[in-house]
Order: C-alpha cells, then structure tokens, then sequence
C-alpha cells in the first residue's frame, strides 16, 4: 500500500495490532474502524502536532485502491480534515491529527465527523463561541459575566419573555 500523500512511499504495518503508518510523513492509515491500536502503540513521531508542511490541504487515493477519499472537516481550535474511503471505511489522519482526535475524545465516533449534522453543530459551536467572545470584548467583562449569569435563571423560568420584556423597557 501506498502513502494516500506522499504517493510513492510504502505504509509501514510494525506489528498484527498496529496502524498502517507512512515513515515518510507520519500519516497513519486506520482501516474498518479498529482504532483498539490507538493510542498506545502510536510512535514517538506520530504523537507530533501538526507541522507547517501538513498535507492537509489535500485529499489523496485509499491505500487499499478504492479510489478519491472524502475529507470532513474538523472544526477544533486549529481546524484540520480528515480523509476517508468510502467503499472500505479506511480513515487517514496526517500526522498529530489522531492524537487531536484522542485530545478532545472523537475517537469512539469517528464515523459521525462525515454527517451532516455533526458539521453542523461544529459549526453552531463555533458561531456561538465567536459571538460570546465578540460581545464580551464589546461590553467589558463585568457585564459581560452578569448578562451570562442572568441568562443561566432566566432559561427554565416560566416568565423568561416577561423578563427580557422588563429588561428592554427599563433600558430603552
């Protein structure tokens, strides 16, 4: 098998319970799913973070020869995407991308990174972080933090319309 991004370099298999792995690059080729290898038997050089010269601004070819990859998007702190077969399940991460994966525990859903519901929800975080964190620059931190812990009572209060109806006329 060949490296999806390197092309020319042949994947690596150390051992029966090990991951397919690119000495090249430090790409790791995960087939049908069977992260049970991971974490514990990655190298020393896959646990990296991610390098300036990633290859993840491309897609490549399934090892296993099935053809084009699609790639998903995954929308934590630096964004990165991973790639996957779509006829053999086969999951490529470039190098640090699996210890990302393990870092903020997708790792027992890999699969939910392709749904269109999960994108959407990376996105809606992502909106919704940027949004808090704009207002609180805007407003300053004091009023930020007492607009935030007004909001936390006033979720579940059955007159929560009546209060933020009070709020805007005492205001305007």
């Amino acid at each position: 098998m060949k490296c999806p991004k390197c092309k020319t370099t042949d994947l690596k298999k150390p051992d029966y319970n090990s991951p397919w792995f690119c000495e090249a690059c430090g790409g790791m080729w995960l087939i049908n799913n069977d992260n049970s290898c991971f974490p514990n038997t990655v190298t020393a050089t896959m646990n990296e973070h991610l390098s300036e010269d990633s290859h993840d601004k491309k897609t490549g070819i399934c090892p296993s020869g099935h053809g084009l990859m699609i790639r998903a998007k995954v929308d934590i702190d630096e964004p990165f995407y991973l790639e996957r077969c779509t006829a053999c399940g086969g999951i490529w991460f470039d190098k640090g991308e699996w210890q990302r994966i393990g870092e903020n525990n997708l790792a027992q859903n890999l699969n939910d990174i392709w749904s269109l519901s999960w994108q959407r929800a990376q996105g809606k975080a992502k909106n919704r972080e940027s949004f808090l964190k704009t207002n609180q620059a805007l407003l300053g931190e004091h009023i930020f933090q007492s607009i935030m812990a007004l909001t936390e009572k006033l979720k579940d209060h059955p007159e929560k319309e009546r209060a933020i109806a009070l709020l805007q006329q005492e205001i305007l």
